[in-house]
């Protein structure tokens, strides 16, 4: 079954008929294809809560990332969605602590690698398994010198179904310049508006190259409050900041400067 086939039978069902379906009918879409139907449910406002209670359960099942989504719904007026978030984060947060050891053994072997090119082997038989420590790693790993290997792992977050807000925010807190803006050109590779109050934070930051980062990325996810934060960056003291603005703002508005 593929992802139109999967909506147009279970666009029609009874509450309890998409409860069944989904348990019967889920696994056979593609990991991508399962995520997005999930989320769909879930934001779904005409969804029976026991249907996103069920959508909530899978999306653990499934080792979805996002914690987020997870903590939103804990704000949900039936208890049965409120119950599938709780345990949804708990199980997620258990998992996280488990795979701490794991990734802090691998990091320091990829630390203790001096040849840039191996460390770039490992992180790319790395990202091609599919554990849930995988994306802990490619995110501390974004603190390697070599350029070269951020741009990949720059490229493998970028493509990842689904990332934990929580987690890739803490990377603009107290992190080198060059960890911050692989972050940004990760929001604006990702084009998730979800991410402007993350970029927000970093418009005034002592970096010029952050700065300058965080305009390109607003630029590609464009929008009413990235147009807003790059107006204020427009304004910026620094003549490269200022024009990164300027050109985004060309591109996701009408807004000219002469």
């Amino acid at each position: 079954m593929d992802l139109q086939e999967f909506n147009e039978s279970f666009k029609s069902l009874s509450p309890l008929s998409k409860i069944k379906f989904i348990y019967t009918h889920v696994e056979s879409l593609r990991e991508e294809e399962r995520t997005q139907v999930l989320l769909a449910i879930l934001r779904d406002v005409t969804s029976s809560p026991l249907v996103r209670a069920t959508a909530l359960k899978f999306l653990r099942k499934y080792c979805f990332d996002d914690t987020t989504i997870f903590k939103d719904f804990l704000k949900d007026k039936h208890p049965a969605v409120v119950k599938a978030s709780a345990r949804a984060l708990k199980e997620s947060e258990a998992k996280d602590q488990k795979f701490h050891s794991i990734v802090q053994s691998i990091l320091k072997k990829i630390e203790a690698t001096k040849d840039k090119q191996k460390r770039l082997k490992i992180l790319n038989a790395i990202s091609k398994l599919k554990a849930t420590w995988v994306t802990l790693v490619l995110l501390e790993a974004l603190s390697d010198p070599s350029e070269k290997i951020r741009n990949f792992i720059i490229k493998e977050l970028s493509q990842k179904e689904s990332l934990d807000q929580n987690l890739i925010d803490q990377k603009l807190i107290r992190n080198p310049w060059f960890v911050k803006s692989a972050v940004l050109k990760i929001f604006g590779l990702r084009k998730d508006p979800r991410v402007i109050k993350s970029i927000e934070r970093v418009i005034s930051d002592p970096s010029v190259e952050v700065r300058r980062t965080a305009a390109e990325a607003l630029g590609e996810i464009g929008g009413k409050e990235a147009i807003c934060l790059l107006v204020k960056l427009s304004e910026d003291e620094n003549h490269y900041v200022k024009v990164s603005a300027e050109e985004a703002l060309h591109k996701t508005s009408e807004i000219r400067f002469s």
